[in-house]
């Protein structure tokens, strides 16, 4: 999705829970779809604020809530004590391998695992799946 899509996205979600398309809503969105892979919260407000705009931590956690119930965004724990954040993006799943030493973030995609799951989900009966698989190891430079 490009910009203006994700924001007519989360215009017309904003719209159907009967609230506004604010400024900081704008800014925050633009700042997060802006992002290069995953974020905290804290992150994006420190980098919103180094960019000259003042936004509180509060604000910016509301705002990150609403984008993931809108399906813009994307909500991984990695274990680290606060929640990463990252863009939805074309491929629907994907796994994430963390390390236990520097806390380092890396993509995988697993051939036919989203296959297999849905398979042993169609067994017990369940329609549709989510699935989030968390693999922690030491990475190459540590």
């Amino acid at each position: 999705m490009n910009l203006e899509e994700t924001i007519k996205v989360y215009k017309d979600f904003l719209k159907s829970k009967g609230l506004l398309y604010t400024q900081p809503r704008e800014l925050i969105l633009k700042e997060a779809t802006s992002a290069v892979g995953h974020f905290s919260a804290d992150e994006l407000t420190s980098q919103m604020h180094k960019n000259g705009i003042n936004i509180s931590r509060a604000t910016v956690y509301r705002t990150l809530a609403s984008m993931i119930e809108a399906g813009i965004l994307n909500s991984v724990d990695f274990g680290h004590g606060h929640i990463h954040y990252e863009v939805k993006k074309a491929k629907k799943y994907h796994e994430h391998i963390t390390c236990k030493k520097c806390g380092a973030i890396c993509e995988i995609q697993i051939e036919n695992l989203a296959k297999v799951i849905n398979a042993a989900a169609a067994k017990a009966k369940f329609k549709h799946v989510e699935y989030a698989i968390r693999v922690s190891g030491v990475c190459k430079n540590c």
